[in-house]
């Protein structure tokens, strides 16, 4: 179950999951509680069958009471929920269905982040997570986040990191044609972020380290890819600083492997809202050095002084130094680079989170009929 089909980390993990999963011990169906969007054709692509199950209002049971009729129709053994009133609708109707086995996966943590304080998402949650057989984290910090906030039982918590397809990110890019597509010479250092331009992935802390930096390195460009509701307050502090023809936005795009292969460092300087980035982790497939802050579970992938720095959240000083021990030291991003490959293909395959799930769900399944 997920709630919509928006352009989210937690959503296009989703879909990669119902893609890989074995289909010779599995049968999947998939109910949609939240809006329409974007990626609804990659769910469709998958074949497995799409129920919309949304309400009309914050009121609307209906939904509820469709999804237990489902539920008992297809005689499902295992309910997972992604996302907030997946949670809720789908946990409380998997319990009046009895379905045997109930999972949340949770995807970000939310520290920091208001919105998710709201009392009735605290109430929901709460009650929600009575009637759950487990929680599947995404890193070991939304696993200390749940016991310390929620009050969750350690034990009920199973910590299942993502993983990213070493094929489709891996060494043997071309970064030439990518970075002459770009229109970057081979002497020039591209710096990269790819995440949503709002104000939670801390975007202007970057632009600022970036004008701390650019007097001293002529050289040094960024690439700004993905869309949001900051694109035109960010365009402004790029104006301000007279940054407009080294800090280029590239819009949503269709090529992140290719883009990743052409940048020299990968930065995301998220301020909250992270549980275990997935993008820092196809930017270390690609054997790239990492910057990024310490929110949620990334320094669970980038071990700071090893494979990239992890630097306090909204400190463009702390960024731009980490920046600037890179750009001094081509070396040391090679080696950064190459310890950032060795770690995904040791910890964060996507084999191997697969792995984990399918054996998660055949454990609790077999424990829940004996």
């Amino acid at each position: 179950m997920v709630d919509g089909f928006r352009m989210g980390g937690a959503e296009n993990k989703l879909a990669e999951l119902i893609e890989r999963l074995d289909r010779q011990t599995f049968d999947q169906y998939l109910a949609n509680v939240g809006p329409d969007g974007p990626l609804y054709e990659r769910f469709k692509s998958t074949g497995v069958p799409i129920y919309q199950c949304q309400r009309r209002n914050r009121f609307d049971i209906k939904p509820i009471l469709k999804l237990k009729k489902l539920m008992h129709e297809k005689q499902i053994d295992i309910v997972q929920t992604t996302l907030f009133w997946a949670d809720f609708s789908g946990i409380l109707a998997a319990k009046l269905a009895r379905v045997p086995v109930v999972l949340s996966w949770e995807t970000v943590t939310h520290e920091g982040d208001p919105y998710h304080y709201k009392l009735q998402r605290k109430i929901g949650y709460k009650l929600a997570m009575k009637f759950a057989s487990g929680i599947i984290a995404v890193s070991h910090e939304i696993k200390d986040s749940l016991i310390r906030r929620r009050g969750i039982p350690p034990d009920m918590i199973h910590v299942i990191h993502y993983g990213v397809d070493l094929n489709t990110f891996s060494l043997n890019g071309n970064p030439g044609k990518k970075r002459e597509e770009l229109g970057f010479s081979h002497d020039q250092i591209v710096i990269g972020i790819v995440a949503r331009l709002e104000a939670v992935k801390g975007h202007k802390y970057f632009i600022e380290a970036f004008h701390q930096l650019a007097p001293k390195y002529r050289q040094m460009y960024a690439v700004l890819i993905g869309d949001g509701s900051q694109k035109e307050n960010l365009k402004k502090l790029i104006d301000k600083y007279q940054l407009q023809d080294r800090v280029r936005f590239l819009g949503i795009r269709r090529d992140i492997p290719e883009l990743l292969h052409a940048i020299d460092i990968f930065v995301l300087p998220s301020v909250a809202g992270e549980g275990l980035p997935n993008v820092i982790l196809e930017a270390m497939a690609c054997g790239k050095p990492i910057v990024a802050t310490r929110v949620g579970g990334t320094p669970e992938a980038v071990l700071d002084g090893e494979n990239g720095y992890v630097v306090p959240a909204g400190d463009p000083a702390a960024l731009a130094s980490a920046l600037q021990d890179l750009l001094d030291d081509a070396e040391k991003r090679k080696q950064f680079g190459l310890r950032s490959r060795q770690l995904v293909e040791e910890h964060f395959s996507l084999q191997k989170q697969l792995s984990s799930f399918e054996t998660l769900y055949v454990e609790m399944y077999q424990k829940s009929i004996n």
